[in-house]
C-alpha cells in the first residue's frame, strides 16, 4: 500500500505543511473511505463533497483536500487549494512520477476500451499492470485509478474519454504518458465537441509531446496531426499505408479474426474485423517496448471485454449478439460488418436504440444508419428513440417494431422471433438496451457461454 505523508501531499499542492500525519489511501467517497485516508472534496453540478467532511472524519479519514476558506473539522489536517479536482490531478500525478515501466494512455472514438484490455493483457507478461477499470476514463476516474496502483506496480495502461473541448488535454497533463495510442477518430460526443474536426483536435491533444504515439488509420488526417505532435508515430492498421499490418487476416464463419504477423498466427477471443485493427494497435505498441509477436500472440487469446461488447447469446438455434455497451454511426456498420460474417443463411434481426451525444448531427446521421441497415436486408427491425422516426421512412409495415422503453421492445420482439434467427442488440449505453435481452433469451434458457 503506498502511503502518503502529510508533507508530501502539502509538498504536491503547494499547500500549507501539516506535520505527524500519515494516509493509507486518497478518496473521494465516503462511502468507501478506508480508515486513515485522505479525503479529496469534489464538487459537481448536483453535489458538493465539502457538506461531507464530518462524515467522511467519522468514518475515519485523517485529512481532507478541500476548496479555500473552508472552515475546520476537528480531527481533519485540511489542505486548502483553489480546484480540488485540479488537487486529485496532481496528486495523481505524483504517484504516477513513481512507475518506473511504460505508461500508456489510449483514447479514441471506438476501440479504446478493447484497445486497452488488449495492452492490459500483453503488458501482464513483462510487468505488474494497473490499468482502468469500468468507465473510470475522465478527470475523476483516471487520477483514481493511478492512485489505486499498488506499490508492486510498474506498468499504466489508462483510458482518457472526453465529453467536452478540453479534457484530453488536462488527462495528458496527469498521466504524463510514455506512449499515447489513438483507436481512431470518427462521429461521436459531437454534443459536446460540435464537429468531426473538432473531435480530432481534442483526440490528438493526447499525443502533444509524448515520445512515441501509435495511431490507427482513420481519419487520414491523424496520422499527419500526429507526427506534427509526438516525437515518434507508428501507424497500425490492416492495410497500406500502415507501418504495422498483418502479412494476412481473414474473419472465420464464428465472427472472429484471425492474423498473420511477423510469421505468427494471432487468434483473437473477439468479434469483427474491427478487433483486428485493434490488435494490430496493440501488436505495435507492444513491439514499441521490445514484446516480441508471439509472446504478444498468446496474450492476445485471453483478452475479455466488460458485459455488452459483443456479447454472443445462444438458446438452442438462436444466436442473440448484445453489442449494446455504446453506439455511434462507426461502431454501428463495425457491428453489423461483424454479424453479417455470421450470418450465413439466418435472418437478420437487428433492435436499435438511439446513439446519444450526436448533437446537431442526430437526426440526419440516425437516417443514413437506418438506410445502412436496411442495405442488409433485415428480416425485422426492433426501434427505439431516434431510430424509430429513421426506419419508418422505409414503409417496412409489420416488419418494424418499436417501443417506448427496451423492456417492452424485448417483449414485442420475443413473441415474433421463430428461434433461428440472428439478433443484433446496439445502442449507446444510456438507452438500457440490456433489458430486452433477458425477453429474448432468458438466463436459464442460455446453452452457450458467452464469446466476448
Amino acid at each position: 500500500m503506498t502511503r502518503w505523508s502529510a508533507e508530501r501531499v502539502a509538498s504536491v499542492l503547494g499547500t500549507a505543511s501539516v506535520t505527524g500525519v500519515e494516509f493509507s489511501t486518497i478518496s473521494t467517497d465516503t462511502r468507501r473511505l478506508e480508515p486513515g485516508a485522505l479525503f479529496v472534496a469534489l464538487q459537481g453540478e448536483r453535489f458538493d463533497a465539502h457538506e461531507f467532511l464530518h462524515d467522511a472524519r467519522q468514518r475515519g479519514a485523517l485529512g481532507a483536500v478541500v476548496r479555500s476558506g473552508t472552515a475546520p473539522v476537528d480531527g481533519l489536517a485540511l489542505f486548502e487549494v483553489d480546484d480540488t479536482l485540479r488537487a486529485l490531478g496532481l496528486l495523481a500525478r505524483d504517484r504516477r512520477r513513481e512507475i518506473a515501466g511504460p505508461v500508456l494512455a489510449v483514447t479514441g472514438t471506438n476501440g479504446k476500451t478493447s484497445t486497452k484490455e488488449m495492452l492490459r493483457s500483453i503488458l501482464s507478461t513483462r510487468w505488474h499492470v494497473q490499468a482502468t477499470r469500468e468507465n473510470q476514463n475522465n478527470l475523476v476516474g483516471v487520477p483514481l485509478t493511478i492512485l489505486a496502483a499498488p506499490p508492486e506496480c510498474d506498468a499504466l495502461v489508462v483510458e482518457a474519454g472526453a465529453n467536452v473541448p478540453g479534457e484530453i488535454g488536462r488527462l495528458r497533463d496527469v498521466i504524463e504518458p510514455s506512449v499515447a495510442i489513438i483507436t481512431n477518430v470518427s462521429h461521436g460526443h459531437l454534443e459536446g465537441f460540435g464537429s468531426l474536426t473538432l473531435t480530432l483536435d481534442e483526440k490528438v491533444a493526447l499525443l502533444r509531446g509524448v515520445p512515441v504515439a501509435v495511431v490507427g488509420l482513420y481519419p487520414q488526417e491523424l496520422a499527419e496531426r500526429s507526427r506534427r505532435l509526438a516525437g515518434r508515430t507508428v501507424v497500425a492498421g490492416l492495410e497500406v499505408p500502415a507501418d504495422v499490418r498483418p502479412e494476412a487476416w481473414r474473419i472465420g464463419s464464428d465472427g472472429r479474426p484471425e492474423l498473420s504477423v511477423q510469421g505468427e498466427r494471432v487468434s483473437l477471443p473477439l468479434l469483427g474485423a474491427h478487433q483486428a485493427e485493434n490488435a494490430m494497435i496493440a501488436l505495435a505498441v507492444a513491439g514499441e517496448l521490445g514484446i516480441q509477436p508471439a509472446e504478444a500472440a498468446v496474450a492476445l487469446e485471453g483478452v475479455a471485454l466488460p458485459a455488452g461488447r459483443c456479447q454472443v447469446l445462444r438458446s438452442g438455434d438462436l444466436v442473440v449478439v448484445h453489442d449494446a455497451y455504446n453506439a455511434n454511426p462507426a461502431s454501428l456498420v463495425a457491428s453489423l460488418d461483424t454479424v453479417e460474417a455470421m450470418r450465413h443463411q439466418r435472418p437478420l434481426v437487428v433492435m436499435l436504440g438511439s446513439m446519444l451525444e450526436l448533437g446537431a448531427e442526430s437526426d440526419r446521421l440516425h437516417r443514413e444508419m437506418a438506410d445502412v441497415v436496411m442495405a442488409r436486408r433485415p428480416a425485422l427491425v426492433a426501434a427505439l428513440g431516434a431510430f424509430v422516426s429513421a426506419f419508418r421512412r422505409h414503409a417496412l409495415g409489420d416488419r418494424l417494431l418499436v417501443a417506448d422503453d427496451p423492456d417492452e421492445l424485448g417483449r414485442r420482439l420475443a413473441a415474433r422471433l421463430r428461434g433461428t434467427e440472428l439478433v443484433l442488440l446496439k445502442a449507446s449505453r444510456g438507452v438500457h438496451l440490456e433489458r430486452a435481452v433477458p425477453h429474448l433469451i432468458p438466463d436459464d434458457q442460455r446453452t452457450c457461454s458467452t464469446i466476448s
